[in-house]
């Protein structure tokens, strides 16, 4: 029975889920569909819903589309009623709480919807299932509201109801409140265009919506509908989430990103899915996203990692690409305008990394659109490492810096950097990275020389000087061989002036195996070292003179060394380090100490062969599984490449 390890995360005074756009389609047996993947969307509803049952959580909230056919269409009574019988099966009906949305009640009032409009009888139709369209409750000192943004603008007398309603119970309200909705008040910005925009609410509800947020302690808004995850910030801390869904991503947002479109034209990039987890933690709300698509049901425990607010890991991660593209979903069913959208899968795959640090060039301090997707992530615990390149921009961007951003001073053709300027740049106590730019360096099977960024291991005795200054706080950045990392382990161990250390890890290639590998020794390497790793490429990078895969791929999804950097850096969080490395026939095993074992297996071989003494769980690292030995895994199975690097444990619990 699959089960779900929280060992990694702090105590929480309360935990929901919110889950969306589910989309239960009657078994259509052998007809022919539009879409494959529609024959797939009850069974991936059918695991979301058992794997929020294993979540045990307080209360659900599903925020709307139910059911894939609209009200009035044949069969969607039954569908209503089978999605139901799916979620008594997985012994939830009485923890949930229903949104309305448009596959449930009705589309928006707007004359291009493919759909009808609301009636008042749908209205009742819903409510004779699930009760009134809108409601609050009040569970762990914070207020939840669920409203029926399908109403908004209709004009019906339920709309006017509903607003008088929802401004009484604010008023009567005290505590922070968190708000769900179907459709999102926005998607890019709250001035956007509504009349032929399938995905957004329209004037003057979206006005009086939002006024009542930011006059009231709206803290959280969730909302859906898009089938694809977006993260917004109101101001003054507050969140806006759009939730992905559990079934199927909408054909359209596929022009978020710029590789060659998902299955299905965009319409099935499974590895989207899923579902939200919340947690109150000492009156902070993490979300957490959990993926649904290709989970065993039946064993293995799955870990959970904390956000970076919470995380007490070391791991960062270097942009090459701007970390929010924006662009416009072309005119195109069922919108009939283009739709200006941000892709902020780059900023969500670092929240779910628990990454502690992003690199950035200075440029995007004074891009808007970028400098506010780094004020967020400051505010979500992530620190800012600004590069400049020479000391002039390192001065110039001074004025931009936050008080907790490091600023890396890059040194062009040059190890060393000018010392008054430096001391300039710390004069008010700010860390500065130092990182030399060098060109015309060799590299086996390439015609022309590269540039090498950071510096070899052999290279900081020239810092020495610098590096003992009692009166700068400096620190280089070092390259590290995600291949062989641990003759520069051991040469950094002991540098007596090379303790405060930036290690920059560089993905090989193109080859994901070999990435997750690299992955794995750079965290080790860093934690060993006690020192932060920056990996890169963040994205892949597919058309340049060097290509490599990216912690996540062209589709924003995480690639194998994404999960791994993501579980390894979480379980060695806190604990010493001391890494020895045993290579055996079929196997490469690094001794972590404390009864753990990084183990990477080159052909198969038998679990108890691996000369790790009585190992009691497994932790397959590409996707946060842990395996009990005689319990999900027998002490005779056989370990294959194909699982990836492992962390093998003789301890009961993560912690």
């Amino acid at each position: 029975m699959l089960r779900f390890d929280r060992s990694l995360l702090p105590a929480a005074q309360l935990e929901f889920v919110v889950i969306a756009d589910t989309h239960y389609m009657i078994d259509p047996g052998d007809a022919p569909l539009e879409f494959e993947s529609r024959r797939h969307q009850s069974e991936r509803g059918r695991t979301a819903w058992q794997m929020v049952a294993a979540l045990e959580p307080v209360f659900v909230v599903h925020l709307g589309d139910l059911v894939q056919e609209f009200p009035g269409r044949p069969g969607f009574e039954r569908a209503q009623q089978e999605a139901l019988e799916q979620i008594d099966a997985a012994g939830l009906r009485q923890l949930c709480r229903f949104v309305a949305g448009n596959h449930d009640v009705g589309d928006k009032p707007d004359p291009t919807m493919p759909t009808e409009d609301v009636t008042t009888a749908g209205l009742a139709d819903w409510q004779r299932t699930f009760g009134p369209s809108w409601s609050s409750w009040n569970v762990g000192g914070l207020h939840f509201v669920i409203l029926n943004s399908q109403i908004l603008n209709t004009g019906l007398a339920a709309e006017a109801e509903q607003r008088s309603w929802f401004e009484t119970d604010l008023a009567a309200n005290d505590d922070p409140v968190v708000l769900f909705l179907h459709l999102p008040p926005f998607l890019d910005h709250g001035g956007e265009a509504a009349l032929g925009h399938y995905d957004n609410i329209a004037e003057p509800a979206r006005s009086w919506l939002l006024e009542r947020v930011r006059l009231h302690d709206v803290y959280t808004v969730f909302a859906a509908h898009v089938h694809f995850r977006f993260l917004h910030s109101l101001g003054a801390g507050r969140r806006y989430w759009l939730s992905p869904s559990t079934s199927f991503t909408r054909p359209g947002y596929g022009h978020l990103f710029t590789s060659a479109a998902a299955p299905e034209r965009g319409r099935d990039d499974a590895d989207k899915i899923g579902f939200l987890l919340c947690r109150l933690v000492d009156g902070r709300l993490d979300v957490h996203l959990v993926r649904s698509h290709g989970i065993d049901l039946d064993r293995g425990s799955i870990q959970l990692t904390p956000t970076p607010v919470t995380a007490t890991g070391r791991l960062g991660v270097s942009s090459a690409h701007v970390l929010a593209p924006h662009t416009q979903i072309p005119i195109a069913y069922p919108s009939a305008v283009r739709q200006p959208v941000r892709n902020d899968y780059p900023l969500l795959g670092l929240l779910e990394l628990g990454c502690e640090r992003v690199r950035v060039p200075a440029a995007d301090l004074l891009d808007p659109v970028q400098a506010e997707r780094l004020d967020l992530l400051r505010e979500e615990g992530v620190r800012v490492q600004v590069t400049a390149l020479g000391e002039a921009a390192a001065r110039a961007c001074l004025p931009q810096l936050h008080d907790d951003d490091l600023l890396e001073l890059q040194l062009p053709g040059r190890l060393l950097p000018e010392m008054e300027a430096v001391r300039e740049l710390a004069a008010d106590g700010r860390q500065i990275v130092l990182c030399p730019i060098l060109p015309g360096q060799s590299v086996p099977g390439k015609q022309h020389p590269r540039t090498r960024i950071g510096y070899l291991t052999g290279e900081l005795a020239s810092l020495s000087e610098l590096l003992s200054d009692p009166g700068i706080s400096l620190t280089p950045a070092v390259r590290l061989d995600g291949d062989a990392p641990w003759s520069a382990v051991q040469a950094l161990g002991t540098a007596d002036n090379a303790r405060d250390i930036i290690l920059l890890l560089e993905l090989p290639g193109v080859d994901d195996a070999r990435n997750a590998v690299a992955a794995a020794f750079g965290v080790v390497a860093a934690a060993a070292l006690d020192a932060t790793p920056l990996l890169e490429p963040l994205v892949d990078l597919d058309r340049t003179m060097d290509v490599s895969n990216g912690l996540l791929d062209g589709l924003c999804n995480p690639r194998p060394a994404f999960h791994v950097a993501r579980h390894l850096a979480a379980c060695l969080a806190g604990h010493p380090c001391t890494p020895s490395l045993k290579t055996r026939s079929a196997a490469r095993i690094v001794d972590l100490g404390w009864g753990r074992h990084l183990v990477i297996v080159t052909a198969p071989q038998p679990l108890r062969r691996l000369g790790v003494v009585d190992p009691t769980r497994v932790l397959r690292l590409v996707d946060g599984v842990w395996s009990g030995v005689g319990t999900d895994l027998d002490r005779d199975a056989v370990v294959d490449p194909t699982w990836g690097p492992l962390l093998l444990t003789s301890e009961s619990d993560v912690r």
